[in-house]
């Protein structure tokens, strides 16, 4: 305790052990007072320290010597093989079944018969071949089963006439998948055509570094997963949804073909939305203080109910949410891990009683968050130490009655840099998020709290918003993303949520690939994986979308090196801190350098002359530029009226508005012909207010 001997009598109250987080009982109760001085323990400021590795960056990928014959599958369109399943096949397994099919189709032009297990008889011909997807009968009695390997592995081996593809299927989609895509659609669909299809003998298997490789969807497949970025969205777009969920109703396609997936389900996200309306009422001491000594979060049932605040030192709560957590695994002993976050954003402020700024100590990082009315952009110290004896508090009372189940909570926001002194219990799963590729210094930041956060907590959950990032703007950060997938995962990173893949990928879906890639194996070499990704999906122009990629590489690398951009734009806190990417974006994103990016591609189409198909790849990854080209005049222009009141002529306005209808007929004409090449969504969403003032508000959906 030698650390608290500089608090004195009057301050001190709450302390955690580093050496187990052991709750003190305060000398003194707290007074029900608001006030934004930070009354926790005088502990020193953190000093990074590089993070323990804990795991080798190793291939899980094993080659054995292989047996069996020369396998043909199809002969100059003639079927050679059957695909069977078990007639008890997991609905992995007969997806799987049904892509690998297809596949076969798509290459040969032969659709290979596919049938159950139990139709398999004696009598079948001793020249027949057989793919035997998943646990069968025959793999059963080759002793080559599912279970010997990682959830998410997959093995692949020929025995005299057989083809053993086996995969562990538990808790994941397909994970044995072998389509590759450069991105969704027939258009990216990289496949050999071969009227005759060999298998020379093979012996191979392969497993997942990480159980949880997770990139979010940001389009939905039905219409109740809709939202109001969405519906806005296509609002100002002057389109309606039923042709938008037409459009993305694929859109999981090319997540299921990069072997993402999960192997357990962890929860950690916003874990209070229902608090306010279930406890408002009967136990307003549950809820977050405010200026005015209130403790009122608004209306019950209202539309920011879910968004409501805590008290986070108050013991009824903790009883509660610990109480509610055991609940949930009695009812659902399958659950890896529920979540005890905080909610995001909201109208009211974090809880600035007396007792919670007991535990704020007065050397922890500064922030600016959100206190309460008239302190809506308050500067103050990190809540992270107060968050993780909250954290612990819960846990410890969990895990007396499950010690091996985790509950989940966020290090984000104004509780996302690490804790000073306190400690977390071993049960707790802290979701990170951070990392930021158009700003260098926040993501050097963030890559020493996530250093931070390896000696506070046991389990750590890599969930950023990077994908977010750069308003669609057509952007390269592969090297810098494989330099931070491999750290975390060599310091302890155990699963990844990566919010969320937007759809541009015209201009991202590069990052996107690489991404998937490494998140399963991170061993790999971000060169190699790039230079694939240009062979196989352009082949003769490789060599010139390969200079493309890495001019788009430097110019991202410029933006990210501007000092101008210092605020965390992929929270998108406030509204300065996404005028102050814009202005950053359009400052590098100049005509010349979009010029130039459209001249490498003009000499890709010249290496591809004669092959059709890379020459539409090649118009694909045109729609990037032309977005940019597009979405950038009105920005200027909203910019330089912004920052200099003069420049807010009449003839600056019209112009502004021309351009905005100009952008509205690139926008629509993207949207229509080129879906997967570059989402407008979003970008129409953040923008609302912008243009208002201005007088361009269009659209209502049809």
């Amino acid at each position: 305790m030698k650390n608290f001997k500089l608090l004195s009598k009057s301050t001190f109250a709450i302390a955690l052990l580093a050496s187990g987080c052991a709750y003190a009982a305060p000398a003194a109760a707290p007074t029900n007072s608001w006030g934004t001085m930070p009354l926790g323990p005088n502990v020193p400021p953190l000093k990074w320290t590089p993070a323990e590795i804990k795991h080798p960056l190793q291939s899980h990928f094993k080659s054995f010597p292989a047996t069996g014959e020369r396998l043909v599958f199809t002969d100059n369109g003639k079927p050679l093989a059957t695909i069977v399943i078990s007639l008890h096949a997991s609905d992995s397994s007969q997806e799987a079944a049904a892509v690998l099919q297809k596949t076969f189709q798509e290459i040969s032009g032969v659709k290979l018969p596919l049938i159950t297990d139990n139709k398999l008889t004696s009598k079948a011909n001793p020249q027949d071949i057989v793919i035997s997807l998943g646990d069968t009968n025959l793999s059963q009695k080759a002793n080559i089963k599912s279970s010997d390997l990682l959830a998410g592995g997959y093995r692949i081996k020929t025995e005299g006439k057989v083809l053993f593809i086996v995969g562990n299927d538990v808790g994941s989609g397909t994970p044995a998948n072998g389509t590759r895509n450069v991105w969704p659609g027939e258009l990216g669909a990289v496949l050999p055509h071969e009227s005759t299809l060999v298998l020379e003998p093979v012996n191979e298997q392969d497993e997942p570094a990480l159980p949880v490789r997770g990139m979010r969807n940001f389009y939905p497949q039905t219409k109740d997963r809709l939202n109001k970025l969405h519906v806005l969205g296509l609002q100002r777009l002057n389109r309606n949804s039923a042709d938008f969920l037409e459009k993305a109703k694929d859109s999981n396609d090319w997540l299921d073909s990069v072997q993402l997936g999960k192997s357990a389900h962890y929860s950690y996200g916003h874990g209070y939305n229902d608090y306010w309306n279930k406890y408002g009422e009967t136990h307003p001491e549950y809820f977050a203080l405010q200026p005015d000594g209130t403790r009122d979060q608004g209306k019950i049932g209202g539309p920011r109910a879910d968004r409501a605040r805590l008290d986070v030192t108050n013991d009824g709560l903790i009883e509660t949410v610990a109480a509610n957590a055991i609940a949930r695994f009695k009812e659902n002993p399958d659950l890896a891990s529920v979540s005890i976050s905080p909610n995001d954003g909201g109208p009211q402020g974090f809880d600035m009683s007396e007792a919670s700024r007991r535990l704020d100590p007065p050397n922890a990082p500064k922030i600016t968050a959100n206190f309460g009315k008239g302190h809506s952009h308050d500067e103050y110290v990190s809540l992270s130490d107060r968050y993780v004896t909250f954290y612990a508090r819960v846990a410890r009372i969990v895990g007396k009655q499950f010690p091996d189940k985790l509950l989940g909570a966020y290090a984000y926001s104004a509780y996302r840099t690490p804790p000073l002194y306190a400690k977390l219990p071993s049960n707790v799963l802290v979701g990170f998020v951070g990392l930021n590729y158009f700003n260098e210094k926040q993501r050097q930041t963030d890559l020493e709290s996530w250093d931070g956060w390896t000696r506070a907590a046991s389990h750590l959950l890599l969930r950023p918003n990077v994908l977010i990032g750069g308003h669609g703007f057509p952007a390269v950060y592969t090297h810098k993303l494989g330099a931070d997938i491999k750290h975390c995962y060599q310091t302890g990173m155990m699963a990844t949520d990566f919010d969320s893949i937007m759809h541009n990928w015209a201009g991202n879906g590069l990052n996107y690939y690489v991404l998937a890639k490494l998140l399963w194996d991170p061993s790999q070499n971000v060169d190699d994986i790039v230079k694939d990704y240009c062979n196989k999906g352009f082949g003769k122009a490789s060599p010139a979308v390969q200079k493309y990629f890495a001019a788009l590489e430097d110019l991202t690398n410029e933006v990210a090196n501007d000092p101008g951009d210092s605020e965390h734009e992929e929270e998108a806190l406030t509204n300065s801190s996404f005028y102050t990417l814009l202005s950053v974006l359009s400052r590098h994103y100049t005509d010349a350098k979009l010029d130039h990016l459209q001249s490498l591609l003009d000499d890709a189409k010249t290496q591809a002359a004669g092959d059709a198909t890379v020459l539409k790849r090649i118009d694909f990854l045109e729609q990037g530029i032309r977005y940019a080209k597009a979405e950038v005049v009105p920005v200027r222009l909203f910019i330089q009226m912004r920052i200099d009141p003069k420049a807010s002529t009449a003839e600056n306005k019209a112009k502004l508005l021309a351009s905005l209808e100009n952008r509205q007929k690139v926008f629509q004409d993207i949207f229509d012909n080129h879906f997967y090449a570059q989402d407008v969504l979003y970008p129409l969403y953040r923008e609302t207010s912008m243009w208002r003032e201005y007088g361009w508000n269009p659209g209502k959906e049809k």
